[in-house]
């Protein structure tokens, strides 16, 4: 929890540069029940954003009434809440209230499936979620719409492809006994939040979620995250979904990436995973992006070679 909260400080005092200044404290809780949630917070104008950890808690150093920036709250299964940053002033802790969740699952028995966006995953050589150009890559979430000429339909499986790295010795680097070098032994282990949508009918963009569970996804050193979700009975009401990939923005998944061009130097911090860009190029962008406002963007950073991620999706139908 420290290190994430030093993480926190020291990227916003960058912008605040109240480094000798007060740090104020904040719980996140539910509303009803006031125990911690995990949460997403996101200063806006600034491309800020980290995940909390369990505890709800999250730090801002400085005088926050001098603050012009706006802050967002964000987590599975509750109601957004967006306020000025100086409006925290006044208060130690912050109240999330409770969606009402509606389910669209059926009773259906499906007898068969269909696989969609197939591509072969040794061909994947793009990713996004590094840093892109000379600036880093301050997105919150990254979805895959799908189409599929059906409605109610069940989403089975995902194949989803990450970047990864082959960092063992057998090529006599040392990693293993160089000191350091001791925290690449590391550099594969990363989490992520698994997002599944409807559709917005009235924008087109990622509506609300079609599943309550919170899915949280681990990898270690595979390349490619297989996921079963017959499970969670998630029902596709329409012909199109969306899956998201949410970055938890936390110590655990924070890393350098850095670009060497003429006269520029440059460190960012990024988070992992880094999802593959799908090798085979479509008609039209179906990935989206959710900026640190909040708002649905098309993803058009690698078009128009990039349409969609390197997401495969098993859907059964009857």
């Amino acid at each position: 929890m420290k290190s994430l909260l030093t993480l926190v400080c020291c990227l916003i005092a960058l912008i605040t540069n109240a480094q000798t200044e007060k740090l104020n404290k904040f719980h996140l809780v539910d509303k009803v029940t006031n125990k911690p949630v995990i949460t997403s917070v996101a200063i806006v104008k600034a491309k800020l954003s980290i995940t909390t950890e369990k505890d709800g808690v999250f730090i801002i150093p400085g005088d926050l009434k001098k603050m012009t920036d706006s802050i967002i709250f964000s987590a599975q299964n509750y109601f957004d809440i967006k306020m000025p940053l100086k409006a925290l002033s006044t208060l130690d802790t912050i109240r999330l209230t409770r969606l009402a969740f509606k389910t669209t699952n059926t009773e259906s028995k499906f007898t068969r499936d269909t696989l969609l966006n197939n591509f072969n995953g040794e061909d994947v050589g793009y990713f996004a979620g590094l840093h892109e150009d000379t600036a880093s890559f301050n997105y919150l979430q990254l979805a895959q719409q799908f189409y599929i000429d059906k409605i109610n339909t069940k989403l089975n499986t995902l194949q989803i492809e990450r970047l990864s790295f082959n960092l063992d010795d057998k090529y006599g680097w040392g990693i293993y006994n160089n000191p350091r070098l001791e925290h690449y032994r590391q550099i594969e282990f990363t989490a992520f939040k698994l997002r599944i949508y409807d559709i917005n009918d009235a924008t087109g963009k990622p509506g609300k979620d079609l599943c309550d569970s919170i899915i949280v996804i681990k990898l270690r050193s595979s390349e490619r995250a297989r996921i079963n979700l017959k499970d969670y009975n998630i029902n596709i009401p329409h012909k199109t979904f969306f899956v998201a990939i949410e970055w938890m923005r936390d110590y655990y998944n924070a890393h350098y990436t850095g670009i060497v061009i003429p006269n520029l130097k440059s460190r960012f911090i990024s988070y992992k995973p880094a999802i593959g860009i799908s090798p085979i190029t479509g008609k039209k962008l179906n990935i989206w992006a959710l900026n640190t406002n909040h708002d649905w963007l098309p993803y058009a950073t690698f078009s128009p070679f990039g349409t969609d991620l390197a997401i495969k999706a098993t859907v059964g139908y009857n």
